[in-house]
């Protein structure tokens, strides 16, 4: 029986490492193609995983007749053309969070798969990360009553926008991570937001040649009532055991939960050089098999679930695009000083 074929667009830290391993492990598929910008970064993906077809050009990836559907992990801001264009080729779409950094390019995407038919799923990982799936467990069942404030934050150190991301300056904290974090405040509070607050600073990073902000505060109400503090750095300090910094807090009219997925506490590790809180959720590695597990993978699954098997997304299309509309009226309030209504 001939396997449904995917490929992967954008063959860097995401799509290279994360969305091609689960491709390829997954009994269901066959891992067809790679693209990148990058020869011989795609390359190398490709050999890694035994994929066959490496191309330059998406349009040349979107053309084969053998895949059905495609994951695009390029750039922030480097969505939309890609999106539609696999849209237009009929061909069902995972791509990496946020879905778009304007609201125009957001309803080019939704709008094109619309009339494409096909599926489009944004890749919001943490809605099947453990401790935030027990959080809407909680909030489900009443635990802590009528659930009336959250504070986030997801923070990075100062590694990611200087050496991780080359893209760095095309984008910001505010994108890169609150759009995690916003996310999962509309998925935990099940409700619309309608107006935000917010503030940010420049400085450190421009001073490295990164032209972005620093940092972002911002305050969104909700429509029955609820308000979300997200606080989105990309300025930590690189001698933080983690690059990332992630904690929520829950606050109900009958209790409280604390969530902390980086200074978690579970796994501490003391060498004579350094110390670190390794990994214990998102990708975990059996040293004898080799194979990774964990939630940041089974996100990515979710796709292949919901192509296949026509299995409901892990997020859709306007779910994402509403994150986007949210973080651009942040966007705008931070620039003007000023409240921004949402429709």
């Amino acid at each position: 029986m001939t396997k449904v074929g995917f490929g992967v667009i954008g063959a860097g830290i995401v799509g290279g490492a994360l969305h091609a391993q689960v491709f390829h492990d997954s009994p269901k598929l066959e891992l067809v193609a790679i693209c990148d910008l990058n020869e011989t970064r795609a390359r190398e993906v490709a050999e890694r995983y035994q994929v066959q077809h490496v191309y330059t050009d998406y349009r040349d990836l979107l053309a084969r007749d053998d895949i059905a559907a495609v994951s695009i992990a390029t750039p922030d801001f480097a969505h939309r053309e890609i999106a539609v264009a696999a849209a237009q080729a009929g061909k069902h779409i995972l791509v990496e969070k946020p879905l778009a950094t304007t609201v125009e390019d957001a309803d080019a995407i939704l709008q094109a798969a619309a009339k494409a038919g096909v599926k489009l799923m944004v890749d919001f990982q943490n809605r099947v990360s453990p401790p935030f799936v027990a959080a809407r467990s909680a909030v489900r069942n009443g635990d802590l009553g009528d659930l009336k404030y959250i504070y986030a934050r997801l923070s990075n150190t100062k590694y990611v926008p200087t050496q991780m991301l080359p893209w760095a300056s095309h984008s910001s904290a505010l994108w890169f991570l609150a759009s995690h974090t916003l996310d999962m405040a509309c998925w935990l509070l099940d409700d619309q937001p309608r107006r935000v607050y917010a503030v940010s600073r420049s400085g450190v990073l421009r001073e490295l040649g990164i032209d972005t902000q620093d940092f972002h505060v911002a305050i969104v109400e909700f429509e029955r009532g609820a308000v979300v503090t997200l606080e989105n750095s990309w300025i930590l300090p690189e001698s933080e055991p983690n690059v990332f910094n992630l904690k929520m807090e829950l606050l109900g009219s009958d209790g409280a939960m604390y969530i902390n997925t980086s200074d978690h506490r579970m796994v501490e590790m003391y060498s004579g050089a350094n110390h670190s809180l390794p990994d214990a959720l998102g990708l975990i590695r059996d040293p004898d098999s080799g194979r990774q597990t964990g939630f940041v993978l089974a996100a990515i699954a979710r796709f292949v679930d919901a192509v296949i098997d026509d299995a409901p997304v892990l997020a859709t299309g306007e779910e994402a695009a509403l994150v986007t509309r949210v973080l651009a009226a942040i966007e705008a309030s931070a620039q003007t000083g000023q409240p921004v209504e949402l429709n």
